[in-house]
């Protein structure tokens, strides 16, 4: 116990390079498993990135691979796939992880301010990122997402810190949370939390609709930074156009608006589904269940999003009720909020024994699930009926979560090592 407690309490370089070390060892052993095992350690979405970037590496189109739904963007960055080796992507994407740990630690150090000094908070943090088996394993099978949640972070880490100073700041963190966007579309929920923490720090709750417009009318921060998101984002889509038409906006984009997924969905809609495939052309239950989600989003940045300091806590909730509520779900959506929880963890007022607990009853629930995907998968077993019934308990359980944390949520309660009222306001 006391090497383990020497071992945690090394200074944050020590811990990437163990980070970095557990993520190529995975990586080695994931070829070795390819080879040796019918059930494949590799995700199948690296096999598409990587045909993809040898379709654009010969001057073609990446959508030449069939079901390649993302932007070329991705398919440039693995291009060197095809010339310094297969696993140059899940080294890149385990990289993008030690920069969000990096990333994670400074945005920590800045909500805590000066107590971050005296103790090791932030870095505790960042190990919620770092070490969590979901987010190593996610990046080392070949997923990309670790990409897009490191442009997020760096987004709200220009936004709310002085790495850069004055107007440039705003222009950086819009441009970030952009290409955020193009890269995957769900940040854009962020871009209303993100407007308003640059405004006022408290909205009434009654207001008029004058006072509301007042409101929301933009200051040049404000400005900065929706023009800068806006041009990055008409910048890149319009010139991925340019390049391969109605095609790119199809695939990266509308092709999301009606996508279903009968088979790896841990969705509550899965088997609604699955039930209605290609039997209704105007979907009332999806469009009912996209307008609560959109009332729930639009609360939450309300209630969070106007004060800087609960800002991070804004975009997390909504990453959770965005996944929950969503007709496709897929392990790899975890990591969309995982990767911001390090940055709220420290203000949740609770024991360990209930975060443990909240822990379990998450992880339980998809193990549940994840039991009948297997069934149906791999042994051929008509569970669709049993996998709706679990994805139900998992929603539940995601819903529960995410009231629970609500309940405990204090300004930088810090661990419960003194309260902490410090941080800047932009």
């Amino acid at each position: 116990m006391h090497e383990l407690l020497e071992f945690i309490n090394l200074p944050l370089p020590y811990h990437l390079v163990a980070g970095l070390f557990i993520r190529l060892s995975l990586i080695i052993y994931g070829d070795f498993h390819d080879k040796t095992y019918d059930l494949p350690y590799t995700d199948i979405d690296y096999s598409v990135f990587t045909d993809a970037a040898r379709h654009v590496l010969h001057g073609q189109s990446p959508y030449k691979r069939q079901t390649y739904r993302y932007s070329p963007l991705l398919s440039y960055l693995l291009v060197p796939n095809m010339i310094l080796g297969k696993d140059f992507g899940k080294i890149l994407f385990s990289i993008f992880d030690i920069f969000i740990t990096i990333a994670v630690k400074k945005l920590v150090e800045h909500q805590l301010g000066p107590k971050s000094i005296a103790t090791n908070i932030p870095m505790y943090c960042s190990f919620l990122w770092l070490y969590n088996p979901l987010s190593i394993g996610i990046s080392t099978r070949g997923n990309a997402d670790s990409v897009s949640c490191f442009t997020i972070i760096l987004s709200l880490l220009f936004l709310q810190t002085d790495v850069v100073k004055g107007l440039k700041k705003y222009a950086l963190s819009g441009f970030l949370l952009g290409l955020s966007i193009h890269l995957r579309l769900y940040p854009l929920v962020y871009s209303f939390p993100m407007y308003l923490s640059l405004g006022v720090t408290k909205i009434p709750r009654k207001i008029t609709m004058k006072e509301g417009l007042l409101i929301l009318w933009p200051n040049l921060k404000q400005l900065t930074l929706a023009m800068s998101c806006i041009a990055t984002l008409f910048i890149l889509t319009y010139g991925m156009w340019e390049l391969y038409g109605y095609e790119f906006l199809y695939e990266t984009y509308l092709y999301h608006a009606s996508r279903i997924d009968i088979r790896h969905n841990f969705s509550v809609l899965f088997y609604y589904s699955y039930l209605s495939m290609n039997q209704v052309t105007f979907d009332i239950v999806k469009n009912v269940t996209n307008l609560f989600k959109a009332v729930i989003l639009f609360l939450l940045s309300i209630k969070y999003g106007a004060d800087p300091r609960t800002l991070p806590f804004a975009m997390f909730c909504q990453t959770v009720v965005i996944v929950a509520f969503n007709s496709v779900m897929t392990s790899q959506y975890f990591v969309w909020f995982l990767s911001l929880l390090p940055l709220v963890a420290h203000s949740f007022k609770m024991s360990r024994r209930k975060a443990m607990l909240l822990a379990l009853i998450w992880m339980t629930a998809q193990g549940a699930w994840l039991f009948y995907a297997y069934l149906l998968e791999f042994k051929g077993r008509e569970v669709f009926f049993l996998i709706w019934l679990k994805g139900v308990v998992f929603f539940c359980s995601n819903i529960f979560v995410l009231v629970q944390l609500l309940g405990s949520y204090t300004i930088g309660y810090g661990f419960g090592v003194g309260q902490v009222s410090h941080l800047k306001t932009q």
